[in-house]
């Protein structure tokens, strides 16, 4: 490996080059497969017309999010010192003033109407103890982490005082109204803790600290006093930024459940929540289908949720075959295709993403030649359906069991792609914008912010 700023030489390549015994290594080596286009064109040929609406089937409203993170140590100094900062943007798209952006006359975007647009984005931050940093004089890292968890999802995130739903009222709408633990995640001494929407805090009777319903995402797991702890930010990333969807939705439904059959609601990124809070994307997957079940007895179209992947296994997938492939073409990615093709598993699990996915996967090339894998959530309460895994990775990939939901992608994902970004669409392009923290200068303001704090703090 180079030092930094060390560029490499230019003739590197030739002690390969000349060696006999790289030349003869090679001789040795033939295809598995011999590489040809016939692989991906018979790939292609599996791809079928994706489906359009006529006029196309557009929502009134968009709810598009995304989120970032910064957790670099904010000193050069050891031990290594880390403060976790979040944010999530939601950004709230009305199809009437998005139609209105372009001037009939000029054929210009009119740049109020725009600036208009960014107005209604809501940023939401969290600031978290990394390494080296204790929280309110907790006595380890975790435990200030886990307070900081629980306060932070307990405040009222509202604009101006208005009244919003708490992500940990939500956490406990998801389980019933009801959490248990079985153990203190201090002291890991066995108890009981019983939580509810009116009490969200108990004290561990062995070690006295407090325990909190936040701590059923084990969010703190990953945290250790100085060790790095980026994996814990960006769980926590990744869990508040699906239950801030699930708590929206929760108030759209507990408010109007109509007005759901006309929003569509746009993530970056899957339908799936990993490691420690895993166990959140089953909750989230019954909350959409009582959503949809009230919907569908109110004979009203079905909620869109969209997940939005740029970048991965899979799109680096469907980045290799997009030349393959025409124009308007969709093919939903099933569990034999993504392990043959794309995992390449010797030995597959019985249903990819069993503990962790509540969306299934497509893959749509648009007619204007731009490739997409977007996700849907699955149409089904639980997993449990045809006697889960093996039975529900069949079921799961029956087109018809998602009724307009495919088309419907299909339409917004085609009404807002756009030439700014590789398959990008708008309303994700814009939450992007106010979530995003920018490494310079916005992640150096940060750190300076961080270490001024931490030198007025009293020792």
């Amino acid at each position: 490996m180079p030092y930094d700023r060390q560029n490499a030489g230019k003739g590197g390549h030739s002690d390969f080059v000349r060696n006999p015994d790289v030349q003869a290594f090679l001789a040795d080596c033939d295809y598995m497969r011999e590489p040809s286009d016939l692989e991906a064109e018979a790939i292609a040929s599996t791809f079928m017309p994706a489906p359009t609406g006529n006029p196309p089937w557009l929502p009134e409203y968009v709810v598009a999010s995304d989120a970032s993170k910064n957790d670099t140590p904010i000193s050069d100094k050891l031990p290594s010192t880390q403060v976790g900062f979040i944010k999530v943007s939601h950004v709230l798209i009305t199809m009437d003033s998005y139609s209105e952006l372009i001037d009939p006359k000029t054929r210009f975007v009119d740049p109020f109407k725009a600036a208009e647009l960014h107005r209604n984005a809501a940023p939401i931050t969290f600031t978290l103890p990394g390494s080296n940093i204790r929280y309110q004089n907790a006595k380890s890292v975790k435990d200030g982490f886990r307070r900081a968890v629980f306060q932070q999802l307990n405040c009222n995130r509202g604009n101006g005082g208005a009244s919003q739903l708490k992500l940990s009222d939500m956490l406990l709408i998801l389980n019933d109204k009801t959490i248990s633990l079985e153990k203190c995640p201090s002291c890991l001494a066995k108890q009981s803790f019983s939580f509810s929407l009116t009490s969200q805090m108990r004290e561990c009777p062995d070690c006295g600290e407090p325990v909190f319903a936040t701590d059923w995402l084990r969010l703190h797991e990953d945290v250790s006093d100085f060790g790095d702890n980026t994996s814990a930010m960006t769980r926590m990333m990744n869990a508040v930024e699906h239950l801030l969807l699930a708590a929206l939705v929760w108030q759209v439904f507990q408010a109007d459940p109509r007005a759901l059959a006309k929003m569509a609601f746009v993530m970056d990124g899957p339908l799936a929540i990993f490691g420690q809070p895993a166990k959140l994307h089953a909750r989230i997957m019954e909350l959409l289908d009582t959503v949809n079940a009230k919907l569908r007895q109110m004979r009203l179209e079905q909620l869109l949720v969209i997940g939005l992947q740029k970048t991965g296994e899979v799109m680096d997938h469907a980045n290799l075959i997009a030349r393959f492939l025409p124009g308007g073409v969709i093919r939903i990615l099933d569990d034999e295709y993504r392990n043959h093709y794309i995992k390449g598993n010797d030995s597959p699990v019985a249903n990819f993403g069993n503990e962790t996915y509540y969306g299934q996967d497509f893959l749509f090339k648009t007619e204007r030649k731009r490739i997409f894998n977007f996700a849907i959530p699955y149409p089904f309460r639980s997993k449990s359906i045809a006697g889960g895994e093996s039975g529900f990775s069949k079921s799961k990939i029956e087109i018809a069991r998602y009724g307009t939901l495919i088309e419907r992608a299909c339409d917004l994902i085609r009404h807002f792609e756009m030439d700014l970004y590789e398959n990008a669409i708008v309303p994700v392009a814009l939450a992007h914008r106010h979530a995003s923290i920018s490494i310079v200068p916005g992640g150096k303001v940060l750190d300076i912010i961080a270490k001024a704090s931490l030198s007025r703090t009293p020792s």
